[in-house]
């Protein structure tokens, strides 16, 4: 029987029996006057039923909303009760014609879009660059988002000088490596030993100890040059300044250490510069007087000619005296006559692949002071003044980008101002001086450079010995830890003296210093030292011992302040040069 007929079937009452008359589903209660519901609920057209044929229909698959539900209780298609009840009573709309649907029983093929085409995506712009802690905002080169407001006059933005350094990666000129007396060849002739220094007549660095010091100077630009200025004001006690017998009279004393460090930043060649003075100041009236300036200058340029080609230049000028209680010194003297040398080295390096080859000429020109007497007058020490002529030349090899063996070997002769000194010896002398050492960058926690040879000087005057004996030079860097940093140091020079029978002073020192730092703000030092001096003709000989501890505080970049205690012990073979002094110091130290 087809769909569409209307006629009944006989079967109905059995196959879908009626649920309204049903005693188990009465009908719901309605209030008076409500119209009552019909008992034949109308299905949504084309639903199938299992009272309907099946034949040539198109099957629906689902249901609709609400289909099933009862007359009372939860409603799933969360339909009002008056709207429901009102739908309920309305009469199904008239049939019309219809589609014909294609005959299938298989759900329809779902019809996709085709997809939208990619669209990359969109990033963010980049936050503004930020720099922190906020003080590395001030320093030279950082790179700063614009200020959102202008700056005031007095808080100009940071700029790099010239505009060439200002694109390099960093844009920031490193800080030249502290260094003193750390001289390539052989010191200076008249440079006093560094074992003998008092305590706050040096300026004060400390070793480097992490990669980036957050405490460390900034320096000043000016043009193409970085400068890095210091002031050291130091006060402090020595129980023997004089270095007498035993344990001399002890004194308060002032010391002024300013200092200015130049390193050029150009894109070829170099120049720098270390100039540091101090002048030292006792309260007492000391006899002799130690009230004494000091100041060691050196200047260095490197002009590149090629690649591997070099020519360097130094100009070197010291201001020193000769160490208290040295045997050199007059008696009833009213203060130490303070020397001076001067002295300039020109070179050319070579570079052959892993192969170097250096040649320099050193001049160094010494001239003395007269001494002042107690008694009001002066003696002359123009017999001590002399010309120092030296050729330095320095084979080296490349083993490893961190160990570079060399062998040096100097020829030096020292002519004085007068054939004869005050006791009638002719002092000119030739010297040879040869070295074997190495450059050494290994491991990122040792580097420098360090060399041991044998030295021999020989006189004019057929009564003075020979002076030769075997010496060391250079200076080690070993970060063992990250907060630890150690330095050897070791230096050797032949000294004039005016001692009758002597030939000369052969002098060796060699130094340990450790840092450590506590907080990045707090470094303790440590320092321990041994040096001796030979009076190679006489049996006097001198063995020197010192001992220092001592503690940085770091405030700022700008502002340190230190303490040092200092012993100091020198056994001699010969009665009256012997001692013990023990120095107290305090310092401040400003720098830019």
């Amino acid at each position: 029987m087809g769909a569409g007929s209307g006629a009944a079937n006989p079967d109905d009452s059995l196959l879908a029996p009626s649920l309204e008359n049903a005693p188990a589903n009465p009908p719901p209660f309605r209030a008076p006057g409500e119209a009552a519901v019909p008992a034949k609920r109308f299905l949504p057209p084309g639903t199938v039923t299992g009272t309907q044929s099946r034949i040539n229909a198109t099957p629906v698959y689902g249901s609709p909303n609400g289909f099933g539900a009862g007359d009372t209780g939860f409603d799933s298609s969360n339909t009002p009760h008056g709207k429901r009840r009102k739908k309920l009573t309305q009469a199904p709309p008239p049939a019309g014609p219809t589609t014909q649907q294609a005959e299938t029983t298989f759900a329809p093929v779902p019809n996709f879009a085709p997809p939208a085409p990619s669209q990359p995506p969109v990033l963010k712009p980049p936050p503004p660059a930020e720099i922190a802690p906020k003080k590395a905002a001030r320093r030279p080169g950082a790179s700063l988002p614009p200020p959102p407001d202008e700056l005031p006059i007095s808080n100009p933005p940071p700029e790099v000088h010239p505009l060439a350094a200002a694109n390099r990666l960093g844009a920031v000129i490193a800080p030249p490596p502290p260094e003193h007396f750390d001289y390539t060849a052989t010191p200076p002739p008249t440079l006093p030993q560094p074992n003998t220094f008092l305590p706050g007549t040096l300026p004060e660095r400390l070793l480097p100890i992490a990669e980036t010091d957050p405490y460390a100077a900034l320096g000043i630009r000016a043009g193409s040059f970085l400068l890095l200025p210091s002031l050291d004001l130091n006060g402090g006690y020595a129980s023997n300044p004089e270095r007498a017998q035993g344990s001399g009279p002890g004194s308060p004393y002032l010391t002024a250490v300013p200092e200015l460090r130049v390193q050029s930043d150009w894109a070829r060649h170099s120049l720098t510069a270390d100039i540091a003075g101090s002048y030292t100041q006792y309260t007492e009236g000391l006899i002799p007087s130690l009230n004494l300036p000091f100041l060691n200058s050196k200047i260095d340029g490197r002009i590149d000619v090629t690649r591997d080609t070099q020519i360097n230049l130094e100009q070197r000028f010291i201001i020193s005296s000769d160490n208290p209680g040295s045997p050199n010194l007059q008696a009833e003297l009213a203060r130490l006559p303070p020397n001076q040398d001067v002295g300039e080295t020109l070179g050319l390096a070579q570079q052959f692949n892993r192969l170097s080859l250096s040649l320099k000429g050193t001049f160094d020109r010494a001239t003395y002071d007269p001494s002042e007497l107690t008694n009001g007058q002066s003696t002359t020490n123009s017999d001590r003044n002399f010309d120092q002529y030296a050729g330095i030349f320095r084979v080296g090899y490349e083993l490893d980008p961190g160990l570079k063996p060399f062998l040096e070997v100097q020829e030096d002769q020292r002519i004085h101002d007068e054939q004869f000194d005050r006791n009638g010896l002719q002092r000119d002398s030739v010297g040879t001086t040869a070295k074997l050492g190495s450059g050494v960058d290994l491991f990122g926690s040792l580097t420098g450079e360090m060399a041991v040879g044998y030295v021999e000087r020989t006189y004019r005057d057929p009564t003075l010995p020979q002076v030769s004996g075997v010496i060391a030079d250079g200076t080690l860097l070993w970060k063992p830890t990250g907060l630890t940093t150690a330095k050897l140091s070791a230096s050797s020079q032949v000294y004039e003296t005016v001692l009758a029978g002597a030939s000369g002073e052969l002098s060796r020192d060699v130094s340990v210093e450790v840092d450590h730092a506590f907080r990045s703000w707090l470094i303790g030092v440590l320092k321990v030292g041994y040096g001796t001096d030979d009076y190679v003709g006489l049996p006097l000989s001198d063995n020197r011992f010192f001992l220092s501890i001592g503690m940085t505080y770091i405030f700022t970049r700008e502002v340190q302040m230190r303490a040092e205690l200092r012993q100091d012990w020198q056994n001699a073979t010969e009665s009256g040069f012997s001692y013990t002094a023990t120095t107290f110091l305090l310092g401040l130290r400003l720098q830019r």
